[in-house]
């Protein structure tokens, strides 16, 4: 006899199929794929709002920074200003007195008699915070009226820097033409020459100290 019976094998067969229900694992997956996807998304816009806080935050280090340092370059500025108007008075005053010899010399058709003076002593204007700033992009942080007044500034001080080189280069030529000679026995033509490069220092002076006085106004002026 066989060992199995057919019919009541696929009966048992029939019944294990009926029994089999259908699967939720699609479902739930959808699900748990639109948890995790969600969750990746929060997750990403956290640090993302970390970052960009970290990043608003780093700015406004840098910015602080920046305005502190120019802020005491303006100082130091501020300073340098006075020591230099005290200059510019003196330097004018000898100027002025070195022509009146030079010109009496010449009147007179006599030797020089008096000390010519073509001393200078001037401070240059800082602007190592300002350059730096420059140089890293800073300043794309600084607010636009803000920068403004900066960039006046130190304009300003480019320009004042330029004349008073200028001025300075005149008046050392100056000096070397009155140095030409000992004991002031200068000829007529080095009186001439004496007299033209006095006059054109004078003048370079002059330029100088309106640019000075422009730098002042502006280290007057608020920054923020």
């Amino acid at each position: 006899m066989p060992d199995t019976d057919p019919p009541i094998a696929a009966e048992e067969h029939q019944d294990a199929m009926l029994d089999v229900h259908p699967p939720h694992a699609a479902i739930h997956g959808w699900r748990d794929f639109f948890i995790h996807i969600a969750t990746i998304t929060i997750g990403l816009l956290i640090a993302l709002g970390l970052e960009q806080t970290v990043e608003y935050v780093h700015h406004l280090d840098q910015l602080a920074t920046v305005r502190q340092e120019i802020a005491a370059e303006l100082d130091a500025n501020r300073r340098i200003v006075t020591l230099n108007e005290k200059e510019f008075a003196r330097v004018g005053a000898a100027l002025a007195k070195d022509m009146e010899i030079l010109r009496t010399a010449r009147a007179q058709n006599a030797p020089v008699t008096g000390d010519l003076d073509y001393e200078w002593l001037f401070y240059r204007t800082p602007d190592g915070a300002w350059q730096a700033a420059k140089e890293n992009g800073v300043l794309s942080l600084v607010p636009h009226d803000e920068l403004r007044g900066y960039v006046y500034d130190y304009a300003v001080f480019a320009a004042f820097m330029e004349a008073l080189t200028a001025a300075n280069l005149e008046m050392e030529v100056a000096g070397a033409i009155a140095r030409r000679a000992p004991d002031n026995g200068l000829s007529p033509k080095d009186i001439d020459d004496l007299i033209a490069a006095t006059s054109n220092s004078q003048g370079k002076i002059a330029f100088a100290v309106k640019l000075l006085g422009f730098e002042k106004m502006g280290l007057q002026a608020p920054h923020k």
